[in-house]
């Protein structure tokens, strides 16, 4: 999938594939995800006291499903650094600028699978590379199947629904400003509604 994801675009993905679920995914399909009701979440503990969460709303992306061999499921993922949400317009700012996110130099995080793994018929992990900061690392997510069916919002065009979690160590990136005061440790978690592509004739 081509999407925008972030990292800390998910940020997915951020991440989500290979699932079964009947009829449905009777055969290999491309999925686009829809920005608008796709929602790209981190949190990081921030001087001890409680976590700081943010948004990037602005992400996209392309799934392709394949039931019968859900290990050959991929993902491309990204989302865009510039559009980072915490609810306070300085510390946004900050995190924007040079000693955090960068996002005039880096203004995407981006997200490729090169695993998928079933543990379940709704559930499975999607291993990847994470790019942050010009840095590409390997990160794992898990994936939840959430519903395959209709989506009346779109004129009942199939969609896809997941929910997509993951942890990554902001510091494998880089990014270690502040490392005494605000956490390593990054949690993201990713809602996501894709819808299928129709092929071409």
């Amino acid at each position: 999938m081509t999407v925008r994801l972030v990292s800390v675009r998910a940020a997915a993905a951020l991440v989500c594939l290979g699932l079964t679920a009947g009829p449905a995914f009777a055969e290999e399909g491309r999925y686009e995800i829809d920005p608008g009701h796709t929602h790209i979440v981190f949190s990081v503990e921030r001087f001890g006291f409680a976590d700081t969460i943010g948004i990037f709303p602005d992400g996209g992306g392309e799934l392709v499903l394949d039931p019968l061999a859900p290990q050959n499921s991929r993902v491309e993922a990204y989302v865009d650094t510039g559009s980072l949400w915490t609810g306070l317009a300085s510390r946004d700012a900050a995190v924007a600028g040079p000693s955090w996110l960068n996002v005039e130099t880096f203004p995407q995080i981006r997200f490729h699978s090169t695993r998928v793994t079933l543990i379940d018929e709704n559930t499975a992990t999607v291993t990847g590379d994470f790019e942050l900061l010009g840095e590409t690392r390997s990160i794992t997510f898990n994936a939840r199947l959430n519903r395959v069916g209709p989506d009346i919002s779109v004129g009942g065009r199939e969609g896809v629904g997941m929910t997509i979690t993951g942890t990554l160590d902001r510091t494998d990136f880089g990014l270690d400003t502040a490392s005494a005061l605000v956490g390593h440790s990054v949690d993201i978690r990713i809602e996501l509604l894709a819808h299928r592509v129709e092929a071409e004739d």
